[in-house]
């Protein structure tokens, strides 16, 4: 079974071009993070749970490669200093210790503190990993938290769910509920998922420890973050979002974290009132993008189009576990029949194990045994903790400016950016409707919205 460490390894190899072993190497890192009091040590915490699932993080008085120092002197002896800076509208990261001043944190609201500790561990794993970041790290990196829309206001508006279902509980699920857990949020959240937690999974869903291996995602994301939601019930449903709507007719808002770019547009075609949505490509991109009914602009199917690469992972995948492409065109888990199937070509594995796995699940697990290697393994890739947890920081920011009423005020529906560089003013944009979106651009997908939201939909 693939480890949380593997996991990293493999993601390093391929962004390098070297060898898995040569990247166990290169994130044998330790860092040590000396906070002053208060929001410095909040901000310290938040940035060595970003930091700690990927490399190590040191205790006092430990040797360490790099020491980030928060309002506070250095205390380590460290080949490199990075000193943190937090203000009331940005948090500013520089090289070496020369920001620190003497003037006192400000205050950070919870969720602008998981964006910013996201941002500081890109600076961090640069800093130490050379070739990482796909551009330069600008020195000082400098989060400003106007640019994201994520202002005092907007963050402190209550959020009331009912009718809402989170959509995945992986990674960018995990990071959804970790940051939203800083607002003023209560009602009730359905949070779906049909997979189990993997072997790898712990590297980025911070959740998720290897205790919860081999359980239901869905499951264990709700048991082991409810404590931090006393106002909100979160329910688990092992299921996928087409079978949960299929059982109770419509969902207003879903909430969207899932792994494929075909479950975002299956998620689209059943028709939920109100999306919102965070996606991941590699460790390179994070993508948010929400839009509700009557929508002029782009669905999702229109950002998530289908694309070659698609099919190349889909051919792939079949061929490694030796089974019909269309089989794993035909859904995402594994039953008893093709359970046996795989068993019988791959000497070792458990039938019986396999049933309920999804197949991208099962094809990582034999690629980081070497059970099976393929050109296309790059697809199924998992990017670090924090990049993850960036995008569904994100997500939870984007709830709350729906709730306090700034995303449909402004129109801009689509945000994109990279963990690796700050975030800038003209991230946030308007994606227009692609001419021939396979959902929004048929006359009959009019009809089923009018039919399903009548007080809201576009007419024919």
């Amino acid at each position: 079974m693939i480890t949380p460490a593997q996991e990293n390894e493999r993601m390093l190899a391929r962004i390098l071009g070297i060898g898995e072993e040569e990247a166990a190497d290169r994130l044998a890192r330790t860092v040590a993070i000396t906070a002053g009091e208060g929001e410095a040590a909040a901000f310290g915490q938040e940035l060595a749970a970003q930091l700690e699932r990927t490399i190590t993080i040191a205790g006092p008085g430990d040797a360490c490669d790099l020491e980030v120092t928060i309002h506070a002197a250095p205390t380590h002896e460290a080949e490199h200093r990075i000193s943190v800076a937090l203000h009331g509208d940005r948090v500013i990261i520089g090289i070496g210790p020369t920001i620190r001043g003497d003037a006192p944190p400000s205050p950070l609201h919870g969720v602008q503190r998981v964006i910013a500790a996201c941002y500081a561990a890109s600076v961090v794993l640069s800093r130490l990993i050379d070739g990482i970041a796909p551009t330069e790290t600008p020195d000082p990196f400098v989060v400003c938290f106007d640019a994201l829309g994520a202002n005092p206001e907007v963050l402190s508006t209550p959020v009331r769910l009912a009718d809402t279902v989170l959509a995945g509980a992986g990674a960018v699920g995990n990071g959804f509920l970790r940051a939203a857990r800083h607002l003023d949020i209560s009602g009730m959240l359905t949070v779906v998922d049909p997979k189990v937690v993997g072997g790898g999974n712990p590297n980025r869903c911070l959740y998720f420890n290897p205790d919860d291996v081999g359980a239901p995602k869905a499951e264990r994301l709700c048991r082991n973050a409810a404590a931090d939601f006393p106002r909100l019930t979160l329910t688990p449903e092992t299921v996928t979002f087409s079978e949960l709507v299929k059982r109770t007719g419509t969902v207003r808002r879903v909430i969207i974290g899932t792994d494929s770019r075909q479950a975002r547009r299956s998620i689209q075609n059943d028709l939920p009132f109100e999306v919102l949505d965070a996606s991941t490509t590699g460790v390179a991109e994070v993508i948010v993008h929400s839009h509700r009914q009557p929508n002029h602009d782009a669905c999702l199917s229109c950002i998530y189009r289908f694309i070659p690469d698609e099919r190349a992972r889909q051919q792939a995948i079949a061929e490694g576990l030796g089974i019909a492409l269309d089989v794993v065109l035909a859904g995402d888990l594994i039953d008893a029949n093709v359970a046996a199937n795989i068993a019988a070509r791959h000497p070792g594995l458990n039938a019986s194990a396999l049933i309920g796995m999804a197949f991208d699940s099962l094809y990582k697990q034999l690629c980081a045994q070497q059970a099976l290697l393929t050109a296309a393994g790059e697809q199924v890739l998992a990017p670090f903790a924090f990049v993850s947890n960036l995008a569904g920081a994100l997500l939870a920011l984007e709830l709350a400016r729906v709730e306090a009423g700034a995303r449909f005020a402004d129109g801009r529906n689509y945000l994109f950016t990279s963990p690796w560089s700050p975030p800038g003013a003209r991230m946030r944009r308007t994606h227009s409707r692609v001419p021939d979106c396979s959902f929004c651009s048929k006359p009959e997908t009019n009809i089923a919205l009018r039919t399903v939201w009548p007080e809201t939909a576009l007419p024919v």
